[in-house]
């Protein structure tokens, strides 16, 4: 079975076409159109991040990195201390949550920007 274009995770509900259902022209006009509209959007992808992200390469990424982990560094550090306090105060469970929230926040934006060099939208090999 061939599935049709889907919307990623949504409710939507993809439609099938088998093999059978399809000529082979329109089989063939089918995969065509698909892989046209791949190119598309890996060309649109890398035009978009190319200008609104200019400065990313190696040593930006390799920065981006460090800060990630001095993120996920706060957040342990800040549970620790307040995993040793019998009695936490709204200030200590506040600051452990802004500490989670920017190491989540930090974490999505970094797999984001993985994602767009595993794909090829940008390179950043020497």
């Amino acid at each position: 079975m061939m599935k049709i274009v889907g919307y990623g995770k949504s409710d939507k509900v993809d439609h099938l076409v088998s093999k059978d259902m399809l000529d082979r022209d329109t089989a063939r006009k089918l995969q065509k159109f698909l892989e046209e509209i791949e190119m598309a959007i890996f060309s649109a992808n890398r035009e978009v991040i190319k200008k609104a992200v200019p400065e990313l390469n190696r040593d930006s990424f390799m920065a981006f990195a460090v800060r990630v982990a001095e993120a996920r560094a706060r957040y342990i550090k800040a549970a620790l201390d307040l995993s040793a306090k019998a009695n936490p105060s709204p200030e200590d469970i506040a600051h452990l949550k802004a500490a989670r929230e920017a190491n989540d926040e930090m974490m999505h934006a970094f797999e984001a920007t993985k994602r767009i060099i595993e794909r090829g939208y940008t390179l950043l090999v020497r």
